[in-house]
């Protein structure tokens, strides 16, 4: 005969388990389901997409954040941009995922590579198109969004190129919450802004005399003969406010996100700190043009031997070599920045990525030394990758450019 006690003990447990599985029941991502973009735009999913397309392969990592290890089994095409412009990201990923190499490329909408006729009946037809900000716009106007809408192909906008200390979080939750994978968008939510309010924290207390320093962004240095493009309220310029720093663009771009400079005005201005925002570039041929090689270290995932070591070394070289060539420039040495040794190199691709932050922080480090001297973005770049890609990343992505070139 089974006892009262008994009875009560197992009853109490189906009560406990069944409260478990409801909680995950009631947690869990269901379709449809309704999410508005970065663009304002409501988009409603009938069912989980499982194909997704890229309008810039760089922001590859942001499938990664939200599928770790299954990311690349999830995209169909992308734009071949990371190839081109961020070799060293492009080797790094083809590493770990050696099929990236066979997804379907598609053009550039703003320049009207774009066809739309192909994409729509690729065989592997995309459930979801992630497109970025700058382009949702002009893919209205072309009636674009229309087409693929009726193809059956939703399309998400995200950003975080034009307003990324605005929109990197919401780029990331939507995009996650579409997919069926809030968790993951969360989870990399809170630990970014977690960062960023460190970064807000440490600068509301800044002494009077570490505020308002001024700072020039040179954009995309190296990859012409000409200067001096650069950022004023966008992109990687919003990060000198947030630091209580002044960018010099900002009175003679009137708030553009980007414009033009010339060398004349960058000496005229005499900014505090001056940074290159770089990266080493191929064409189309895969040969190397200009900038300077910063990105992921050629050692990957392996045991060190001598090729690495060497490999390591060629392309330490490389940088000293293309470094030495930038700061070579005369109107460069008759800057502020120069004379005090305040001249810096980041990573270009940070400019449009979810790991933006990684840029903000050694940005932090450059402006002000002593408040953030134990800041350590490198650390913050390999954490990221680790927690949220399940993967091993690192290289060099920021440095000074004087003590480079020794």
């Amino acid at each position: 005969m089974i006892s009262v006690t008994f009875f009560r003990a197992v009853l109490s447990t189906f009560i406990f388990i069944s409260c478990i599985l409801t909680s995950f029941s009631s947690s869990a991502d269901t379709f449809p389901l309704t999410v508005t973009d970065i663009a304002g735009r409501t988009i409603t999913i009938d069912s989980e997409p499982q194909k997704i397309a890229l309008s810039s392969g760089r922001v590859f990592p942001l499938l990664e954040i939200i599928y770790q290890k299954d990311a690349a089994k999830h995209l169909v095409a992308w734009r071949d941009d990371m190839r081109l412009s961020a070799p060293s990201m492009y080797q790094n990923y083809i590493k770990d995922y050696p099929g990236l190499k066979n997804i379907m490329t598609i053009g550039k909408i703003k320049s009207a590579e774009f066809d739309a006729e192909r994409f729509i009946n690729m065989s592997n037809k995309p459930d979801l198109f992630v497109v970025d900000l700058s382009n949702i716009k002009l893919a209205q106007d072309k009636g674009l969004l229309e087409k693929l809408e009726k193809a059956g192909i939703k399309v998400l906008a995200i950003d975080f190129r034009e307003h990324p200390v605005k929109n990197t979080v919401q780029s990331i939750t939507s995009l996650a919450t579409a997919l069926g994978r809030k968790a993951q968008g969360q989870r990399f939510a809170d630990y970014y802004q977690e960062h960023i309010t460190r970064l807000t924290d440490a600068v509301a207390s800044l002494p009077v005399e570490e505020q308002n320093k001024t700072v020039f962004i040179e954009r995309a240095a190296g990859y012409s003969d000409s200067c001096c493009r650069t950022f004023s309220e966008g992109n990687m310029g919003a990060y000198i406010p947030l630091l209580k720093a002044k960018n010099i663009a900002e009175k003679p771009l009137q708030g553009a996100v980007t414009g033009q400079m010339s060398p004349e005005s960058v000496i005229i201005a005499q900014p505090d700190i001056y940074i290159m925002q770089t990266t080493g570039w191929l064409d189309k041929e895969g040969n190397v043009t200009a900038g300077i090689p910063l990105g992921y270290s050629p050692i990957h995932n392996d045991a060190v031997n001598n090729n690495t070591i060497k490999n390591q070394a060629i392309k330490n070289q490389a940088i000293k070599k293309s470094t030495t060539a930038l700061m070579a420039r005369s109107w460069l040495k008759a800057t502020k920045a120069y004379q005090d040794k305040n001249i810096y190199s980041i990573y270009m691709p940070f400019y449009n990525s979810p790991y933006n932050l990684v840029a903000m922080e050694y940005f932090a480090k450059w402006i002000h030394p002593q408040q953030f001297k134990d800041l350590n973005p490198l650390h913050t770049f390999e954490e990221m990758n680790q927690r949220f890609a399940d993967r091993t990343a690192s290289g060099v992505f920021g440095q000074n450019n004087v003590k480079a070139m020794q």
